[in-house]
Parts: structure tokens; C-alpha cells; sequence
């Protein structure tokens, strides 16, 4: 079975880590947020996708955030929970990294 990785990208989000962490990734499923999409409807497709996801290849789940000072509703604590339930090397955070 082939390990999938996840990456979860959320609009405006920094993506100065993903050249950092994209080395180690063999097979990437990737869910970006679109611009005109509500935040409220990005959380419920990662809700669907992870469900479609085989959980024994669902390997590490990596998201990008938001930068400080946009809009947009990041991701709940409990959908970070949930989704890190269902990766087996765990899920990793990236907040922007530039000071606003």
C-alpha cells in the first residue's frame, strides 16, 4: 500500500515551509482553500476527503496556515484533532512565519 500524505493549505496561507517539507513527501494529496470559498465549506471538504482517505495509507497530514492578520477562519481545534486522529506519523502545523 502506498502512504498518501496530506497537505491541507488554507487561503493566504505562508507556503515559504512547503519546499522544506515537501522532500520528505513520496505521494501528496493536496486540499487548498480557494479564494472565494467560505471557511466554513473548506473545513466540511477536508471533512469529506479524509472520510474517502484509506486510513491505514494516510500517513503524515501537514497544514499550512493562514498569515497573521488575514481574514479568513482558520481551522478549529477540533478539526485539527480529528485529523491529526487520523494520520500515523502525526500532523504538522505551520503558522506564517513573518512578523506583521
Amino acid at each position: 500500500m502506498t502512504k498518501v500524505n496530506l497537505l491541507v493549505v488554507e487561503r493566504n496561507a505562508d507556503w515559504s515551509e512547503w519546499a522544506t517539507i515537501s522532500r520528505s513527501f513520496n505521494s501528496v494529496l493536496m486540499l487548498v482553500q480557494q479564494a472565494d470559498e467560505p471557511s466554513a465549506e473548506f473545513h466540511e471538504r477536508i471533512i469529506r476527503r479524509m472520510a474517502r482517505v484509506d486510513r491505514h495509507a494516510l500517513d503524515q497530514v501537514v497544514v499550512l496556515r493562514e498569515r497573521n492578520g488575514a481574514t479568513s477562519e482558520p481551522l478549529s481545534a477540533l478539526l485539527l484533532e480529528q485529523i491529526d486522529a487520523s494520520a500515523r506519523s502525526g500532523l504538522r502545523v505551520y503558522p506564517c512565519s513573518v512578523a506583521t
